[in-house]
């Protein structure tokens, strides 16, 4: 049983991990598009996504956006490898509506799909540095874009922490031990990634105060791709509301 935690435990650590950090292999033409407009678009396919309960609607969304993350050069399998856990979290939630109204968990399902493909559509594009700046371009308040920004930090540092910890845990393993024994090991691992995660958030909070710990204004002007992807948005979401 202990092995079945930890197990789902660092599966959930990398899942997590990889659905929050940025697609840094290789950049693509989606890379090129000003943040600004990526945040608006991405609003824009969230808003449509949840807005309907119409299968025919929702399915047009995805394939959507399914073409702009293949045209655009990003790789399908990463796109389904970060957002198919949580589509099946939101099914396992609203399973119990079967009985009752047997469409709405799929549809319910399909929404929050969609609403996941919009969101890594602009995670996996954008370096979470833009995306602070482009919100604080449109004037969200200081305080919600810092705290945002600490708060990503520490949770990929938190993951990491976790994931490193079960598996130096494993390495040294030499066999499975009882429930006695897994407990207090995961009590002492529990409270070694707490001290290590405290360790690692002063470094990280010293640096960003090193670097001056200012969020800069985007400076680049609005460009003929960005207009094109604006445009492309505006398109999708007119064709949304014709069908």
């Amino acid at each position: 049983m202990h092995v079945i935690i930890e197990r789902t435990l660092k599966d959930a650590s990398q899942y997590f991990q990889n659905f929050l950090i940025h697609e840094y292999s290789e950049r693509t033409l989606l890379h090129e598009i000003d943040a600004r407009v990526k945040l608006i678009s991405t609003l824009i396919f969230i808003l449509i996504s949840i807005s309907t309960f119409e299968t025919q609607k929702i399915v047009f969304v995805i394939v959507s956006l399914l073409l702009i993350a293949k045209f655009s050069g990003l790789s399908l399998k990463r796109i389904f490898e970060r957002v198919w856990l949580l589509s099946l979290f939101s099914l396992i939630v609203v399973s119990p509506f079967f009985l009752r109204e047997p469409f709405y968990p799929v549809i319910f399902t399909l929404r929050t799909f969609s609403s996941l493909i919009a969101l890594q559509l602009l995670i996996m594009s954008t370096e979470f540095p833009e995306l602070i700046s482009a919100l604080r371009f449109f004037l969200v308040p200081k305080a919600f874009t810092s705290a945002l920004w600490l708060t990503y930090r520490y949770a990929i540092l938190m993951f990491q922490e976790l994931l490193t910890l079960i598996m130096a845990r494993e390495s040294r393993r030499v066999k499975i031990g009882g429930h006695f024994e897994f407990l207090r090991k995961g009590g002492e691992s529990l409270g070694l990634f707490f001290l290590r995660s405290l360790e690692r958030a002063e470094r990280i909070e010293l640096a960003m105060k090193l670097r001056g710990g200012e969020i800069l204004l985007p400076k680049g002007k609005i460009g003929a791709v960005d207009l094109l992807y604006l445009l492309i948005s505006m398109f999708i979401f007119i064709w949304w509301v014709i069908i």
